[in-house]
This record gives C-alpha cells, sequence and structure tokens, in this order.
C-alpha cells in the first residue's frame, strides 16, 4: 500500500506552452495535469491537430498524467438544449482526450450556482448529473480511468458526494479543491477529507485568503497546510495532489514547501 500520495503540477504554470510545462514537470520529479487543453477558440476547427500536439509533448513527461476536464461556461443539468449539447459535446471530448494520452485520472466541475437556494434547482441538479454520470462512466471503466467531480462553488460537498454514492462505481470519485473550500465553504477541509472518505481521489492544492481565487502559493493564504496532510496521514488517505498554482516562482517554492512537511509528517 502506497504512504504518500503522488503529486502533480498543472500545466497553466505555462499558460497553452505544453512543451514548457513538461519540461516545469520534469524539472520538480512531479507529474503533469493538463489544465488547459489548447485555446477554446480554436478547438472547433483543431482538436485532432492539438490533441497530436498534446500526444507529442507528453512523450517526454517523466511522471504520470492527469487531466482537468472542459469546463468553461458548461453546465450538464442546464435545461437549455443548446447548452446541454455544447456541455456534452467537452465532456466526452474530455474523455477522448484522456484516453489518446493515457491519463489515468479527469477532472470535472459540476458548474453548481451556490447564490441559487430554491431546494427544487438543487434536486432537479442532482437527478439530471446522476443521469449524465449514469451513462457517462461506463465509457471510463472500460478504459480503465478515474473521472472526479470538484468542488468550486459548494459550500459543502452534499451534492458531489451523494452523486458519487448513487453512481456507485470505482471510476467515479471525488476532487477536493483546497482554495475553493477555503473561498466558498465555512466548513474546515480537513472535515471534507474525513466526510469523503474513501471517495476522495484527487486534490487541487493552492492558497488564498478567502476572497479571491488567487491560486498562490502555499505559503501565501490563510490555509493551514500542515493539518490537511496530517489528517490524511491519520485516516491513511493518500489521494493523487495537483499543484494549481500558475506562477513558476510560486510553485518552485509551495512544492518545496509541500515536500519538507511531507517528510516532517511522514518521518514521525
Amino acid at each position: 500500500m502506497k504512504n504518500k500520495s503522488e503529486i502533480f503540477i498543472s500545466s497553466t504554470v505555462d499558460f497553452h506552452n505544453i512543451y514548457g510545462a513538461v519540461e516545469t514537470a520534469n524539472e520538480l520529479g512531479t507529474g503533469l495535469e493538463i489544465s488547459r487543453f489548447g485555446k477554446l477558440k480554436e478547438i472547433e476547427d483543431n482538436f485532432d491537430e492539438t490533441l497530436n500536439t498534446y500526444k507529442n509533448a507528453v512523450k517526454d513527461l517523466d511522471g504520470d498524467l492527469t487531466l482537468h476536464g472542459f469546463f468553461s461556461n458548461l453546465c450538464i443539468p442546464s435545461k437549455d438544449p443548446l447548452i446541454y449539447e455544447a456541455s456534452i459535446k467537452r465532456y466526452y471530448q474530455s474523455f477522448e482526450i484522456a484516453a489518446e494520452l493515457g491519463a489515468k485520472t479527469v477532472v470535472f466541475h459540476t458548474c453548481f450556482n451556490n447564490l441559487l437556494k430554491q431546494q427544487q434547482y438543487r434536486d432537479n441538479f442532482f437527478m439530471r448529473s446522476l443521469e449524465f454520470y449514469k451513462e457517462f462512466i461506463p465509457h471510463f471503466e472500460r478504459e480503465g480511468i478515474v473521472a472526479t467531480i470538484e468542488n468550486v462553488h459548494e459550500s459543502d460537498n452534499e451534492l458531489i458526494r451523494n452523486i458519487i454514492a448513487a453512481v456507485n462505481s470505482p471510476n467515479l470519485k471525488a476532487t477536493i479543491d483546497i482554495g475553493h473550500c477555503n473561498i466558498h465553504s465555512d466548513i474546515p477541509v480537513t472535515e471534507w477529507i474525513k466526510d469523503y472518505g474513501i471517495m476522495l481521489h484527487h486534490m487541487h492544492f493552492h492558497n488564498n485568503f478567502g476572497d479571491e481565487d488567487a491560486h498562490s502559493s502555499l505559503k501565501n493564504g490563510s490555509l493551514q497546510i500542515k493539518p490537511i496532510l496530517e489528517t490524511l496521514k491519520e485516516i491513511r488517505l493518500f489521494p493523487q495532489i495537483t499543484f494549481e498554482i500558475f506562477n513558476k516562482e510560486d510553485l518552485f517554492e509551495s512544492v518545496e514547501y509541500f515536500r519538507e512537511l511531507e517528510k516532517e509528517i511522514y518521518t514521525k
């Protein structure tokens, strides 16, 4: 059984330069999460060409590969058929990219609007999401890829946890984004971890002061990283961890800090 989390960096550290991102990951000795697949305005015309470019680039990656699925302006539970069709297309393209590139994890957003407080909205969102994932996840099962659902604006993990539980597949798990928790949730990250338990497969690490999704260095924000790692060790969960830190200097500082904390915690 592994006793440490596998770590990755986000490709946004070298925005839209996948070759540069691969080089940075190799320099740091981490895996890579493709956070942005090409430029959205070019995807329709150049999807296959972009896929070939990424395939060529990741050949030189020393570590493992994960993928952030498309998310901009998408909403699977939308009642608007045009938005729904566009969302379906992008989600299936995300699966295709992962299968072609050999990524074993794909991260998706719910696109849930936490400002809408009607129970009917929440119930409909859950049912339509569930209907979609029950059709979607068998593709991941056949390819041996794990899809995960990430919190963005959610104030708690109830919606995501219920979707995962209802689909009941080993290929649908949870991602905790600790920076998003710090902005949108009053529940400590340590409690999110404990509540998910074995549903937790993946995490995004970055920091902020609770007011802006700044994706700052782990040392620059109000989140305390050490208790998060201690909780993971305590309950023996070792999810993949991606550093979603966009500034290269902040990224290098964060990886070094993380490894120092990890050494301190796991040598006790």
